[in-house]
């Protein structure tokens, strides 16, 4: 396994594309905020199952800072026991390499801060889809409100950071709150935000959590009101051309601008519901979520009132292009990751039928650099671990076995070609005596048959030692063919004959 690049040894990996935390598969990048990254991944199962999820990571920037840490895992502990249908859900929560990770529901649609962008471009967004929205986000918020412990008592959970960025609207036209990372358990003494601290968007705040007072969910209230606000006449009720200033606009006694002051269409029932959700004496606003979801109910006549399916249109027209490509992204991720899998296993399970869950941790990096280099190819060989390249094992080794039997034949050629060169100096036509020394000579065949030369491998030697008797029958007949010695058994040796030996005696392979 090839190590990541450039870490420190305390630091946790760098992630991507096809890197596996706990029992999810990263896929590709959705969003990234201020303590974390948004990833769309897959879980997988048995027998084929997997689910798509949302992986929100903790930034590397922050894992040494405990209180990050901390508010990470408050909203792990506090939105995962809220169970609603327009509240995010959270699934999991693991920790690997040092990274900390959420599992969550994955969502198809978009942020409501990015439907605002896109409708003000098309003259905004009508008055009836504002309020089903906002009514929609209420009804999560207030779930999350009144959230209870294992004993039925209250946590006290506050948001704190009620935004159109922590509003996201799916294709099928239902909002969910989402993001709660900087909630506070008022009822659990929770302490994570210290004196002088601001936690949220400054334009968003509460006047009581401006002026660093006790908050509760009314605050809440508040930041939807401001939602509401910006949704329904497109400018933002504090906003000014500073923060400074903001925190002014928010916490001065001054009543915020009533709609019908621009805007003499304006629905007066609707203005009513939200003067009084921007009240900035909170004994004055709506107690609950729930209290303004029930006003917005009534705020519209019923023939102009919008329904879940008024909502889907208004967001697909919006942003039926986007969707397309996020699903095709999505799409080709998954494919990507299949294909990548596939030759995980098959280069696995032929030594050792393990599942790729079992190695996944080992194969993260290898996953990483097919995704993010060449998509859909297959991991180079090289990048294979030894274990899961039998085939190629088995294949040098036969290899290697032919290179040394080839070897010790043509030892023996040459033993064999050599043995009667003498015979011409001797056995001269003048002297019929010259035969004689022929019989010790013919006794090298046998010598051959025992071994190779001195230095080479012994094991390697006899275990290739049965094609060695092949040239005994040339060697054999050398005293019959005195009269010509030099042709039939020089022919076959040619002169790089030695070389063989040398090749396969240190390749360093073998």
């Amino acid at each position: 396994m090839n190590p990541a690049p450039n870490l420190l040894p305390n630091s946790p990996p760098e992630l991507g594309p096809g890197s596996v935390l706990g029992r999810y598969e990263l896929l590709l990048p959705i969003a990234a905020g201020g303590m974390a990254m948004v990833w769309a991944a897959r879980l997988k199962g048995t027998r084929g199952f997997q689910k798509i999820v949302a992986v929100k990571t903790m930034l590397p920037t922050l894992t040494e800072d405990d209180q990050f840490e901390r508010m990470f895992l408050a909203e792990a502990s506090l939105a995962s026991q809220i169970r609603h249908p327009h509240a995010v859900e959270i699934l999991d929560l693991g920790e690997q390499d040092g990274v900390l990770f959420l599992a969550m529901e994955w969502l198809d649609g978009v942020p409501l801060n990015q439907v605002m962008k896109t409708a003000k471009r098309r003259n905004g967004m009508p008055i009836p889809i504002a309020v089903r929205i906002v009514a929609q986000a209420c009804a999560g918020l207030h779930a999350a409100h009144e959230l209870k412990d294992k004993n039925g008592t209250l946590v006290g959970l506050v948001h704190r950071d009620i935004s159109p960025q922590n509003i996201l609207v799916t294709y099928d036209g239902v909002a969910k709150v989402v993001d709660f990372g900087v909630a506070k358990a008022t009822a659990l003494n929770d302490s994570t935000t210290q004196a002088g601290q601001l936690k949220g968007k400054v334009s968003y705040m509460a006047p009581e959590q401006v002026r660093g007072d006790a908050i509760d969910r009314r605050v809440d209230v508040f930041a939807m009101g401001i939602v509401l606000y910006a949704l329904t006449t497109g400018k933002h009720p504090f906003r000014r051309e500073s923060e400074g200033a903001t925190l002014f606009a928010i916490s001065s006694p001054d009543p915020v601008l009533a709609p019908h002051e621009f805007d003499a269409d304006y629905p007066a029932s609707l203005e009513a519901v939200l003067l009084r959700a921007l009240e900035k004496d909170r004994d004055q606003r709506y107690a609950t979520a729930n209290e303004l979801l029930r006003a917005l109910d009534k705020a519209l006549p019923p023939s102009q009132r919008a329904a879940d399916a008024d909502v889907a249109d208004f967001i697909r027209d919006l942003f039926e292009e986007q969707q397309q490509q996020t699903r095709a992204a999505l799409t080709e991720a998954l494919e990507r990751a299949d294909r990548n899998q596939l030759s995980n296993n098959l280069g696995i399970s032929d030594v050792t039928g393990t599942s790729h869950s079992a190695v996944s941790a080992f194969r993260t990096v290898n996953l990483r650099g097919a995704t993010q280099g060449e998509a859909g190819e297959s991991a180079p060989d090289s990048e294979i671990p030894p274990f899961a390249r039998p085939k190629s094992r088995a294949l040098l080794a036969v290899v290697i076995l032919v290179l040394c039997a080839a070897g010790v034949l043509a030892v023996l050629l040459l033993r064999g070609a050599d043995a009667p060169a003498p015979l011409p100096s001797v056995a001269a036509p003048a002297a019929p005596a010259a035969p004689a020394p022929a019989p010790p000579k013919a006794e090298a065949p046998p010598a051959a048959e025992l071994g190779a030369p001195p230095g080479e491998p012994s094991a390697s030697v006899s275990a290739s030692a049965a094609p060695a008797p092949l040239p005994a029958s040339p060697a054999s007949a050398a005293p019959r063919r005195q009269n010509k010695p030099a042709e039939p058994i020089k022919a076959p040796s040619p002169a790089p004959a030695p070389a063989p030996p040398k090749s396969w005696k240190h390749d360093p392979g073998f």
